[in-house]
C-alpha cells in the first residue's frame, strides 16, 4: 500500500491516503491567515461596542451630575426662601403685641382736637364718606373669625370716627396694623385697623366724624381698606353693617 501527498492550488490543504489506488482524505482546513482576519474583525466589534458603552456611561454620568447639581440648587434656594420666611414670621410674632406710637405734633391740642363737626355728641356716622366698596364682611373664613367689615378704598383715604368718644389706643397691633381704638360715650368701642397714618393719639378726645387716620395696607392685609370692628360696651365683636344699621347708618 502506498501512500502520496497532493498539494492543491486553491486555499484547502488535504492530506490523502491511497488504498487500492484510490484517494481517500483524511482531513481538510483552512489556510493559514482566515482566521486571524476573523478574530480582528471580531476585536474590531468589540472595541466599538465597549467604546460604544463607554460614551453611554458618560452621557449618563454627565446627565446624573447636572441632575445632583440643579437639586442641590432647588434644595439652597428651598431652604434660604424658607430661612426668610421664618424670620418674617418671627418678626410678625414678635409685634402682635400693642406697640404704642407717638405722632409729632399730635399732642390733642391742635385743630382736630378742637373739631365739633356737624353732627351731635351722640350721632353715629359713616367712618368713610365716600369712594370705597365693601369688600369681606364680618364672619368665619379660612377658619377663624373674621371679626369686622372690611371696606376697601384708596391708601390715604380719610378714616373718621363714627361718634364722640376717647382714643384708648393709637399705634401698630400685629395684624391690625397701624391701629385705632375708641370708647364711644355708651361703652361701645370701636377698632380701625390697617391705616397708613394715625390722626390721633391714647387719651385723647374725639368728636363724631373727627379725622382719626388715614387707611392703608398695614399688617395682615391683602390690599388698601378700613378693617371696621364694633364691641358693645367693650365685649365680643358684632356685625358692623348690622350694628350700624340698627343706629341708623348705612355702610
Amino acid at each position: 500500500m502506498g501512500t502520496g501527498l497532493v498539494l492543491p492550488t486553491t486555499a484547502t490543504l488535504a492530506i490523502v491516503s491511497m488504498t487500492n489506488g484510490a484517494p481517500m482524505s483524511l482531513a481538510s482546513s483552512t489556510a493559514a491567515g482566515v482566521g486571524a482576519v476573523d478574530d480582528a474583525a471580531a476585536d474590531q466589534a468589540e472595541l466599538a461596542q465597549d467604546k460604544a458603552s463607554d460614551t453611554a456611561a458618560l452621557a449618563r454620568g454627565v446627565q446624573d451630575r447636572v441632575a445632583r447639581d440643579s437639586e442641590r440648587s432647588r434644595l439652597d434656594a428651598v431652604t434660604a426662601e424658607n430661612t426668610k420666611r421664618a424670620a418674617t414670621e418671627a418678626a410678625l410674632a414678635a409685634a402682635n403685641g400693642p406697640m404704642k406710637v407717638t405722632l409729632v405734633g399730635a399732642n390733642g391740642s391742635g385743630a382736630d382736637a378742637m373739631y365739633s363737626g356737624p353732627f351731635g355728641p351722640k350721632a353715629w356716622v359713616n367712618p368713610i364718606s365716600a369712594g370705597y366698596h365693601l369688600s369681606s364682611p364680618f364672619g368665619w373664613r379660612w377658619g377663624r373669625l373674621h371679626a369686622g367689615q372690611d371696606m376697601a378704598c384708596p391708601t390715604g383715604t380719610a378714616v373718621r370716627a363714627i361718634s364722640s368718644g376717647e382714643v384708648i389706643f393709637a399705634g401698630w397691633q400685629g395684624g391690625y396694623g397701624y391701629k385705632v381704638e375708641i370708647r364711644h360715650w355708651d361703652g361701645t368701642v370701636s377698632y380701625y385697623g390697617h391705616n397708613s397714618k394715625l390722626k390721633v393719639t391714647e387719651g385723647q378726645v374725639v368728636a363724631t366724624g373727627q379725622l382719626i387716620a388715614l387707611s392703608g395696607n398695614t399688617g395682615h392685609s391683602t390690599g388698601p381698606h378700613l378693617h371696621l370692628e364694633i364691641h358693645p360696651n367693650g365685649g365680643g365683636p358684632v356685625p358692623p353693617m348690622r350694628w350700624l344699621a340698627a343706629h341708623g347708618v348705612t355702610l
